[in-house]
């Protein structure tokens, strides 16, 4: 008898033994698979690259934090699917944070809405908070973003976000060159010529905009003081300033010299027309015409709203042409007109 209630005694602890690493099995089953659900959304084979537009850049960051970090992170990724993702930049100051970085604080919020998560960059290093700053979660690099998102199949998710997100500054035009992922620019000629110092070009301007029009492709592309042409292999840059309004009443402008000096200076400036806030560029000695100007806009494209950028001229502000975020689209698009622009063929 007490040999049989050895062996039963013997054969129930390997069953319970077996049990537990049954339900420990199944725990971590259940754990691995928390893991993969807790994804934002399905994997997929679309990929992102560390280089990237300020939108695309708060994408990534918006998407990784939110996969890496979830909480707020996630809740707001998930919301600017539909409410639009937009990131105010202001300076690091406004916070108490562990790292100011370059000295600008990126508050990221769904639909407009405060958030309380932010990030400040430092080189190609992005510092990620929460709660205002009072939390900070990790520094990580863009390529790691990128690596992470690529290995967990999110590139879509990145890709949806920043086909609509907003970079809206303020700082009040405070903003330094390499603040903003938007190029820099020296501000050493300063009161030389007229010249009043940098002009800070908004924030939601800057990156590399396409368009074509009978196969000719050509693009614009803003730094945050600074514009360049690229059309049919030709390229060149302004780099552009505040310009005092007495210099082109004065005989400088009739100087070779100081025409030389200037060439690669573009004077800046806002105006509204037709309810759009124009850039309105022209050469630094130009005492007659209209210059260029660029508008940010919205318009519906293939039952989207799709950020496009607005070329004008003429004493009307006709349109010229309309700029994209892709060269695919600005192909598709062609010369196709939005009924709520102005052209001057309407008049």
């Amino acid at each position: 008898m007490k040999k049989r209630l050895l062996t039963m005694t013997v054969c129930g602890l390997a069953l319970l033994t077996l049990a537990g690493c049954g339900q420990q099995n199944s725990k971590q089953g259940a754990s691995s698979s928390s893991s993969s659900s807790s994804l934002l959304v399905k994997k997929t084979s679309t990929k992102v690259s560390p280089s990237t537009s300020p939108q695309q850049s708060v994408a990534l960051i918006t998407a990784y934090a939110g996969n890496k970090y979830g909480n707020g992170w996630a809740t707001t990724a998930k919301k600017a699917q539909s409410a639009g993702l937009q990131v105010n930049l202001y300076q690091s100051n406004k916070y108490k944070l562990a790292d100011g970085g370059q000295g600008v604080a990126y508050s990221v919020t769904a639909g407009g809405k405060d958030t309380g998560l932010l990030y400040t960059m430092k080189g190609n290093n992005v510092i990620l908070y929460s709660n205002n700053g009072s939390q900070k979660l990790g520094t990580v690099s863009r390529q790691q973003m990128a690596d992470y998102i690529n290995q967990n199949g999110q590139g879509s998710l990145v890709k949806q976000l920043a086909g609509q997100a907003k970079v809206v500054d303020k700082t009040n035009g405070q903003l330094s060159g390499g603040s903003s992922n938007g190029g820099s620019s020296s501000n050493s000629e300063t009161g030389k010529y007229g010249n009043q110092g940098p002009f800070t070009v908004p924030a939601e301007m800057r990156g590399t905009w396409y368009t074509s029009s009978d196969d000719d492709d050509s693009s614009v592309t803003f730094g945050a003081h600074s514009m360049s042409n690229a059309d049919d292999g030709d390229s060149s840059t302004l780099q552009l300033f505040k310009q005092d309004p007495k210099f082109l009443s004065s005989d400088q402008t009739e100087d070779n010299s100081i025409q030389d000096a200037t060439k690669n200076w573009g004077s800046a400036r806002m105006t509204n027309v037709h309810d759009l806030d124009f850039l309105t560029i022209r050469g630094w000695t130009q005492s007659a015409g209209d210059g260029e100007s660029f508008a940010v806009h919205t318009e519906m494209v293939d039952g989207q709203q799709v950020k496009v950028l607005v070329e004008a001229g003429g004493a009307g502000y006709w349109t010229d042409a309309v700029y994209y975020q892709s060269k695919s689209m600005s192909q598709h698009q062609g010369d196709h007109h939005f009924s709520d622009l102005k052209y001057e063929d309407d008049e």
